[in-house]
């Protein structure tokens, strides 16, 4: 009878302009059964506007628009985090594409450095430099100038002193070395030499 009482309270419709409070509607027992009689007078007008709200419709729809605002709450944190992952992945590409180009252009440095003035205004990029001494080959000194058949010019860079038997027009072979350095090999001779190149107009 008591469980009767209670629905039929919270199914009953607005009859008039103003319908009368949930907590005022109950019969006496019902009252004190339900222990209203313990809340205070703002507990019990929040009781009744939960009532009224959930007969109207309006607790459901509030309900709904919290769901909905946490939804899109949780759809714009999940939009800023893949935001901010695709933004440390642009700059870790960028750091990795930054620093292939530096050692690049570490490459490029070492490679100028290969690179042999012939001729005026002529540069060369090469491997190896082979040809034939122009004339008789007597050994060398500090700062001996080799000619070429070809007509390049290096000069000895080092100290040491070699002395030769006479050998007319023997065959060399210059390779690059480390650090922008030079070693020509000799037909007949052991020792190799450390030269530099020389420009043709010097």
């Amino acid at each position: 009878m008591r469980a009767w009482g209670l629905a039929a309270m919270f199914t009953v419709g607005t009859l008039g302009a103003a319908e009368e409070p949930f907590t005022r509607a109950l019969p006496p027992g019902e009252y004190a059964a339900a222990g209203l009689e313990k809340l205070t007078a703002a507990e019990r007008a929040r009781l009744d506007a939960l009532v009224r709200d959930y007969k109207s419709g309006a607790l459901e729809k509030a309900k709904r628009e919290a769901a909905a605002a946490e939804a899109r709450a949780a759809q714009a944190e999940a939009k800023a985090a893949a935001a901010a992952l695709a933004q440390m992945q642009a700059q870790a590409k960028a750091q990795a594409e930054k620093a292939k180009a530096a050692e690049g252009e570490g490459d490029k440095s070492l490679l100028a450095r290969a690179k042999v003035l012939l001729t005026p205004g002529t540069k060369i990029e090469y491997t190896t430099v082979e040809g034939r001494i122009a004339g008789e080959f007597r050994g060398w000194g500090n700062r001996t100038i080799f000619t070429l058949e070809s007509g390049q010019r290096w000069q000895v860079s080092g100290t040491e002193a070699y002395s030769s038997p006479p050998l007319n027009s023997p065959a060399v072979k210059i390779v690059p070395g480390m650090m922008g350095t030079f070693f020509m090999t000799i037909e007949g001779v052991r020792p190799r030499v450390r030269v530099l190149p020389l420009n043709t107009g010097n």
